[in-house]
């Protein structure tokens, strides 16, 4: 009976482990995002990996885009990632450094961050899709010194060479550069350039940047940020916003 009750134990306490080591693997499973695959219009996008934030970052509807349009865009997304990746130069690792574009604006360079502080990219939008080329904006983010998020837009075009996608140039001479982002009626948050923030003038520059803190100081303390889509990049910083 002794015996028979040792071994009863052991069994259990030998199941309850089993129990506990897949139940921890499915949990790790569970929380590792993986991406999805999204259907707009008919046409599948692979929200997955590599670049998995960067594409989440796409925002394709309400952008009154045709199937073909979404289409071009859906060949065109794993490089048009890759770029956007690049910009945010998070990775400090020499190989990243050569495999950045020199016709490609840096953002680091032009707000004068360090590596220290995380860009991230908020939205890809304002799409303009011909057989041979697209267009768009990529509004970035980052935490600036006042402790509150500065927001910042430049401008791309993608051209089709030999059936590949390739950046090409800056649709504009400049970006577009600090923006003024409010909230909507519907929570979202809508962000629109800072009229007198030209890029070429450092004093405008300076005069503008301060405006901008001035405007969105407020709105920033009073709320957290919000996305833009369901699965928007303001969703995964690695710094929660300040109240």
């Amino acid at each position: 009976m002794n015996h028979f009750q040792y071994c009863f134990k052991t069994l259990s306490a030998f199941l309850s482990w089993l129990c506990l080591l897949f139940s921890c693997a499915c949990s790790s499973e569970f929380f590792v995002d993986k991406g999805q695959r999204d259907l707009i219009k008919g046409v599948e996008f692979e929200i997955t990996a590599p670049y998995l934030f960067e594409k989440k970052a796409f925002k394709l509807r309400g952008e009154n885009l045709s199937t073909w349009q979404l289409q071009q865009i859906a060949d065109a997304m794993p490089m048009i990632a890759a770029l956007t990746n690049s910009v945010l130069a998070n990775d400090t690792r020499p190989s990243a450094e050569l495999q950045r574009d020199p016709k490609v604006r840096s953002i680091r360079q032009i707000q004068h961050l360090d590596q220290a502080t995380f860009l991230a990219v908020k939205t890809l939008q304002n799409w303009q899709v011909t057989e041979r080329q697209i267009q768009f904006t990529t509004d970035y983010f980052y935490m600036g010194s006042e402790g509150h998020y500065v927001y910042f837009r430049d401008n791309y075009v993608f051209r089709k060479i030999q059936q590949q996608w390739v950046f090409e140039r800056h649709a504009q001479t400049q970006p577009e550069g600090l923006l003024r982002c409010e909230k909507t009626i519907q929570a979202w948050r809508q962000c629109e350039p800072v009229s007198d923030a030209v890029l070429s003038a450092p004093v405008a520059l300076r005069v503008a940047h301060a405006k901008y803190l001035a405007q969105s100081a407020i709105a920033n303390r009073q709320s957290r940020p919000q996305c833009d889509h369901p699965f928007g990049a303001d969703c995964f910083l690695r710094h929660p916003e300040p109240l």
